[in-house]
């Protein structure tokens, strides 16, 4: 895989975030790239929050309409509206770029102040991208299977009441541990620096080939993080207490399904990585500016 493609853009599709600001920075990119002949598509909810404002040309098109043309997605606002823009363009197989409007905003490329920097290297073919590991998540149960991919994490938590749960664990098919505890987070490089590292699991550098398994809370003392490789299956079973009720498992935090005791999840390297336009600054730098490890 070309780890250093150019990407000539001539399509864009523009993900945007709620709010006032960002409709600005929409409105914003939007006439940029049309002066600059290159086809906009806006999904229908962010044309109408421009209303007259919406440069003419562009087209507006339901999140699930598959366009012919398409070069590049462009997602305007922290690290969840990248998140979702992100399914859009791994299913299409064309490079994802962020914009962050957001805080921390560790995988957006440019800032809120680089706007204009941003959408330049967009007009001149001066944006390449980077393979990032995405994970399939499947759950087998009696229901009816149900699908879903993701480029940061997935996590299992009860349903209702916060309790601790029981999840036996394998990674390629053969049995890792039984965990009881608040829950248990499934992650890729890239979302390593998410709810893992808040449940305390490791930072794992970008582009690394692993998933990292992460108990939340756990009983035992002696149950730690594990990073495997991504070419073995996760297997997490939750079994339990009998009358534990409905647990949770969420894809990404913005997609979800509820499990019942005996649901057997699986979790493999997805078919297509996500074609990321990285941050110029290496994960490591973002950490030390963003959260102080620079300091003395």
């Amino acid at each position: 895989m070309d780890r250093n493609a150019i990407v000539e853009v001539g399509a864009v599709r523009l993900v945007c975030r709620d709010g006032s600001t960002a409709t600005d920075a929409a409105v914003a990119t939007a006439v940029r790239l049309r002066q600059a002949g290159i086809e906009v598509n806006l999904p229908l909810e962010l044309a109408q929050r421009m209303g007259d404002r919406m440069p003419s040309g562009c087209a507006v098109l339901d999140l699930d309409d598959r366009e012919e043309r398409l070069d590049l997605v462009l997602a305007l606002g922290g690290d969840g509206t990248l998140l979702r823009a992100a399914r859009l363009a791994a299913e299409r197989d064309v490079p994802l770029m962020g914009i962050n409007l957001g805080t921390l905003g560790f995988l957006a490329a440019y800032g809120a102040g680089q706007l204009e920097e941003a959408l330049a290297d967009a007009v001149a073919g001066r944006l390449t991208w980077r393979p990032r590991l995405r994970m399939h998540v499947t759950v087998r149960r009696k229901a009816g299977p149900w699908e879903c991919t993701g480029s940061n994490d997935v996590y299992v938590k009860h349903g209702e009441l916060p309790r601790m749960i029981d999840l036996g664990t394998s990674v390629g098919g053969s049995p890792m541990a039984r965990y009881r505890a608040d829950g248990l987070l499934v992650c890729t490089p890239m979302g390593s620096t998410a709810y893992n590292l808040a449940a305390g699991g490791p930072i794992v550098n970008a582009g690394t080939d692993a998933f990292t398994i992460t108990p939340i809370c756990p009983h035992s003392l002696t149950h730690r993080p594990v990073v495997t490789s991504a070419n073995e299956p996760i297997g997490v079973v939750y079994s339990g207490p009998v009358d534990a009720g409905s647990a949770t498992l969420s894809v990404d935090g913005l997609w979800g399904s509820s499990l019942e005791v005996g649901d057997e999840i699986e979790v493999t390297r997805a078919e297509r990585p996500l074609k990321l336009v990285p941050p110029s600054a290496s994960v490591f730098e973002v950490l030390r500016h963003k959260m102080g490890w620079s300091k003395e």
